[in-house]
């Protein structure tokens, strides 16, 4: 099914009955990346599953792919579908665009799961990490720079143990287009800062880390937890061992075991 947002042309598909909650997937996946969390949760929850813009079938539009835009394409399909207010789960870029919805429609949101998606911005090292990515995706293509992730989001047990998952997110992988690659990456960059953000945070809160993902490590989702525990408001935080910065994909039994004990305790 497809919706438009900012004139652009964008996909999801829809699972289950019940509560709303909106799944968004890393980059650079697709809705897929969900399917496995999404058979155990959909007997109980209505589950939106979108393509971020520029994944899957969903057009990039112009310019950068920021959480600015992922956000108000996520409040776009909630109008579209005459939802009021949902509760939210996202991996990497999609919980950073969680912290994106708050900020713009707090009143919609019933409560929140953020999976390996810290609060910080991009420091000067990553900044120059994603400038390195796109002059080697535009000099050289794709394959390299997703042969290159696939080694950072897939923990090392994951890749030992269950190859098949690292074929199916390399072709997930493959149908992004070069230049949406380039523009997610731009996006990322200038992502703002979410600490103070989750200081604001006033609905039931979930945080998962993953013992093998270098890039939202345990360490920081522990300080996002802190923060939102902070603000006087708790938390739950959960350890996810054997998985990486995909700890979704790589442990999706598991992670919805979390998920849906979290949902079930909200409604």
């Amino acid at each position: 099914m497809f919706f438009h947002s900012d004139g652009d042309k964008l996909f999801y598909e829809t699972m289950g009955s019940g509560p709303t909650v909106m799944l968004l997937h890393p980059t650079p996946v697709d809705h897929r990346f969900w399917l496995s969390v999404a058979d155990v949760l959909a007997p109980r929850y209505r589950l939106i599953l979108p393509d971020l813009r520029g994944h899957g079938q969903s057009e990039a539009g112009d310019g950068p792919i920021t959480v600015e835009k992922l956000g108000a394409d996520a409040v776009r399909l909630l109008d579209h579908l005459g939802i009021y207010r949902a509760m939210f789960a996202g991996c990497s870029i999609g919980g950073y665009t969680l912290y994106e919805i708050w900020r713009t429609i707090p009143s919609r949101v019933e409560a929140l799961a953020f999976c390996c998606s810290k609060p910080q911005a991009d420091d000067e090292a990553a900044r120059a990490k994603r400038a390195e990515n796109i002059a080697l995706i535009q000099k050289s293509g794709a394959e390299l720079f997703i042969d290159a992730t696939l080694q950072t989001v897939i923990g090392p047990t994951a890749q030992h143990r269950w190859p098949n998952k690292v074929a199916e997110a390399r072709e997930m992988m493959l149908a992004v287009p070069p230049a949406n690659l380039i523009a997610v990456q731009q996006g990322l960059a200038a992502r703002p800062d979410s600490v103070a953000t989750a200081r604001t945070l006033r609905v039931p809160c979930c945080v998962l880390a993953a013992s093998e993902d270098p890039g939202s490590t345990p360490a920081d989702m522990r300080f996002l937890a802190e923060q939102i525990r902070n603000s006087g408001y708790g938390a739950e935080y959960h350890e996810i061992s054997d998985a990486g910065h995909f700890a979704p994909f790589e442990q999706p039994e598991f992670v919805a075991r979390i998920l849906r004990q979290f949902f079930d305790s909200v409604v």
